[in-house]
């Protein structure tokens, strides 16, 4: 693919930064060879590069629970047909049935469960009681209805099977493999970052989730921080079926529409887009895969155009200072910038 100017792109940027929607904003594209090009933005000058830290929040989702789901599947130590109650034997009785798809695609009825206090590793069996005890929003597999409790309890099995915390999971079966050096849960860093929540840093723990807060910076829903230089590489390893970590049977699996009769396309941990997304813009085509975050964050692999997108930025933190709707504003940037980029790169 040839792109002769990123004009539209680099606009679209600067009207964001300039109208105080982001205060800072990251971008790439690519290819399944490699990267296209990035724009950079931001209120403060030139201050970004590919080393710049982002939370990612809930795309979190797609960079640790997912992917580890999926290999724990090459594995034979797990399947998306299992019930809760297999891995959680006190689950009640109207969970303890639930199939583990109907939480990697936010159908499962579970509720976010937040802690009134911090809840180390060896805490955790009184949270996963407190969360398992709670009562269900729908009847599983009623609705679609978006859940971070789904994927804090995805994250909880995991750790039971590999016998290892999430964060070190991550590095060891995502990160290395992949070559990304700077990703993480708890970065150590505190400078040539972009500060995404209000609340201040507890040393690692950064996180602007509260769940993934009150869990010390290490859950399943949230908590990964990374830059535009490994986002492209997480961009195009997802583009290309993650082929170093999981088989592609298996994510050909996981990449499929689950919840074709909802409000929204998910497949085993990934936004589906289709015409049920909007925030795709006129770029994402159908079929296209990949996740957001609150902050402002996304990565998604567009299979048919043959790219991957990943946005950085700390949308949320702005739409709070301005006192507008948080999720409404990062999805009008994504779609403002995929609609962007869509003019740029063309059919």
């Amino acid at each position: 693919m040839k792109i002769s100017s990123i004009n539209n792109t680099e606009k679209t940027v600067k009207e964001l930064i300039d109208t105080a929607w982001a205060g800072d904003i990251a971008l790439c594209v690519g290819n399944r060879e490699g990267e296209l090009f990035r724009v950079f933005g931001s209120s403060r000058g030139n201050v970004l590069d590919g080393k710049t830290l982002f939370d990612m929040m809930s795309v979190t989702k797609i960079m640790a629970v997912t992917p580890l789901f999926h290999i724990a599947m090459d594995e034979g130590k797990i399947s998306h047909a299992d019930p809760l109650g297999k891995y959680f034997p006190s689950a009640p009785e109207d969970k303890r049935d639930i199939p583990l798809w109907m939480l990697l695609s936010h159908v499962s009825g579970l509720r976010k469960n937040t802690p009134t206090g911090f809840v180390g590793p060896n805490d955790r069996a009184a949270y996963i009681e407190q969360v398992l005890a709670s009562s269900l929003m729908f009847t599983p597999g009623e609705r679609y209805e978006y859940s971070c409790g789904n994927f804090a309890l995805l994250g909880f099995i995991l750790e039971n099977l590999y016998n290892k915390p999430l964060n070190l999971l991550f590095d060891e079966k995502i990160a290395e493999p992949l070559g990304m050096t700077d990703t993480c849960f708890l970065p150590q860093r505190t400078g040539n970052m972009v500060k995404s929540t209000r609340h201040p840093y507890l040393g690692a723990n950064k996180c602007s989730d509260p769940l993934t807060r009150y869990l010390n910076g290490v859950a399943g829903n949230a908590g990964i921080f990374s830059c535009i230089d490994d986002m492209s590489i997480f961009g195009r390893s997802l583009l290309n079926k993650h082929s170093a970590i999981i088989s592609e049977r298996t994510f050909d699996i996981a990449a499929a529409d689950f919840t074709a009769a909802h409000s929204m396309g998910r497949g085993l941990g990934y936004v589906y887009v289709d015409g049920r997304y909007a925030q795709g813009g006129t770029l994402l085509s159908e079929g296209s895969i990949g996740h957001t975050g609150f902050s402002g964050t996304s990565v998604f692999a567009d299979f048919k155009r043959g790219i991957y997108v990943s946005i950085l930025s700390n949308a949320a933190y702005y739409a709070g200072l301005a006192g507008r709707d948080y999720s409404k504003s990062c999805a009008e940037m994504r779609k403002k910038l995929h609609s962007a980029i869509a003019d740029d790169i063309g059919d």
